[in-house]
């Protein structure tokens, strides 16, 4: 239970609250896990359970390493992460929950709540079960997972890269890593990332090769550290997950350098990132579109330690799983309540990064568009998103139905929206002409006033009525639900 130590614990968990699929096996050269990933999305969406597959093929060979996959799916997966005890499907009040949860980590000046790791020694670390240095390190040995048939390859898609700058520290950051032989892999780190600050640092030092290692398979949390940006450049992503955690990450000496490692990882990989750069690519990208090919720096490994029979974490980007970032938005949304008081809610879809709906309490005409105005402003979030749904504070964010009930019924195009002919925007957007430009659009799905040009007297929301006339019919509904099914 929490805090969870490993991927395993959090995974036991899930099984035991019959969150977790066992799948004897599956043909990855079929694609059959990606197919699968898929459909489970299309039929369950925010209620897919996790799943595991004992043996795998890959590359005309069966592994028996698992994979284990869509693990963070839903915001009851993100509550019980954090620590939440009373879990349901309702993936409203999970959010609600989560948010509560996230929100207390925090002080009225914008600082996290840090703990900072403990050293373990090798005997106490699972990750040194199984030690490979020099030839016995063999990337070939593990099921590393080809995602579409458009991917360059096979990609190590979860593993947190661990870096040192003399001045800035220690730093722990999510990229995509191509295999490209036993002991070679491509690392992307895009401009804006604090990977590539590091490394651009180490080569005005005139460093030709900079350590690094690369755990895969850590505790839910420390992963989400990692996935988010939540640490600015100079914080410890493991001081954060401690504190998050209410207690330390145990950490572990890597064999060939001196970083430290999660010791309750399933793998780690060590070595040096090479300055010099090579093609990598392309790849499903997390906005649901194959990336371009890119130049990358690579990793020459020098060793690598796993538990013995590892499991390999494998992601598909745009499927599920987005939903480890929503620390970084409630980051967010605390430092825009401050100047937006009436601001209530922020959901960004999992499926659709680029979009970001608001939630607020209205009270003046004008007031959707400010806004949405002020959201696209402010850098962190509006860089990365292209459209703004601006509802009333009877709409659930995270219920998209209602969203777009609200965008069909309380919007006027003609007089509620604002584009926004060209701004900063996020790199991987497919539409884009221009890297690093977008057009964006705020849509104010309120209720028109009168003074905005909606009608003097705006009928009532049947659903909204019931929710605040006859609250207690939800109540009964609720309490009786197992009944109704026979339960």
């Amino acid at each position: 239970m929490f805090p969870y130590d490993s991927l395993r614990d959090y995974t036991a968990d899930l099984e035991a609250r019959g969150k977790l699929l066992r799948i004897k096996e599956m043909d990855q050269d079929a694609y059959e896990m990606t197919a699968f990933s898929y459909r489970l999305n299309d039929r369950q969406r925010d209620k897919a359970p996790g799943f595991i597959v004992e043996r795998t093929k890959v590359n005309g060979a069966w592994y028996d390493s698992p994979v284990v996959a869509n693990i963070y799916n839903g915001y009851r997966t993100i509550a019980q992460c954090y620590g939440v005890e009373e879990l349901s499907d309702d993936q409203g009040a999970m959010y609600e929950a989560a948010v509560a949860r996230i929100l207390s980590f925090i002080s009225k000046d914008f600082k996290w709540r840090t703990i900072e790791p403990v050293t373990v020694q090798k005997k106490d670390a699972p990750c040194k079960e199984v030690i490979l240095e020099d030839g016995q390190a063999d990337l070939g040995k593990f099921p590393w997972i080809r995602n579409n048939p458009a991917d360059g390859g096979q990609y190590i898609s979860a593993g947190s890269v661990i870096m040192h700058d003399p001045e800035l520290g220690r730093n722990v950051g999510t990229y995509r890593m191509q295999v490209k032989g036993p002991r070679k892999v491509g690392v992307y780190f895009t401009n804006q990332s604090h990977g590539y600050k590091f490394m651009t640092r180490a080569m005005e030092r005139g460093e030709e090769k900079v350590p690094v290692s690369v755990a895969i398979g850590i505790d839910p949390i420390s992963w989400m550290m990692s996935s988010t940006r939540l640490a600015e450049a100079g914080e410890d992503e493991f001081a954060l997950a401690g504190g998050f955690r209410g207690k330390p990450v145990e950490l572990v000496k890597s064999e060939t350098n001196d970083l430290y490692v999660p010791a309750h990882a399933e793998f780690v990989l060590e070595g040096f990132i090479s300055t010099e750069v090579e093609e990598e690519g392309p790849y499903g990208e997390m906005m649901g579109y194959i990336g371009r090919k890119n130049y990358t720096f690579t990793i020459d490994i020098t060793a690598i330690t796993h538990r013995v029979k590892p499991w390999v974490y494998n992601l598909w980007p745009g499927i599920g799983g987005a939903y480890l970032t929503l620390p970084w938005d409630v980051a967010h949304f605390a430092r825009l309540k401050k100047i937006m008081p009436h601001l209530l809610k922020l959901h960004t879809p999992p499926d659709v990064p680029s979009v970001m709906i608001a939630c607020i309490d209205k009270r003046l005409p004008g007031e959707g568009i400010e806004m949405g105005m002020l959201i696209l402003g402010y850098r962190m979030v509006g860089f990365s998103k292209k459209v703004v749904i601006v509802v009333d504070k009877d709409v659930d964010p995270t219920d998209l139905s209602r969203v777009t009930h609200a965008i069909g019924t309380r919007w006027q195009p003609g007089t509620a929206g604002l584009i926004v002919k060209q701004s900063s925007h996020i790199p991987l957007d497919p539409s884009c002409r221009e890297m690093f430009l977008s057009s964006k659009i705020v849509i104010d799905a309120t209720r028109q006033q009168p003074g905005e040009g909606g009608p003097d007297v705006y009928p009532e929301d049947n659903r909204t009525v019931m929710e605040e006339r006859a609250a207690g019919a939800f109540a009964i509904v609720d309490k009786k639900w197992s009944s109704y099914f026979g339960k």
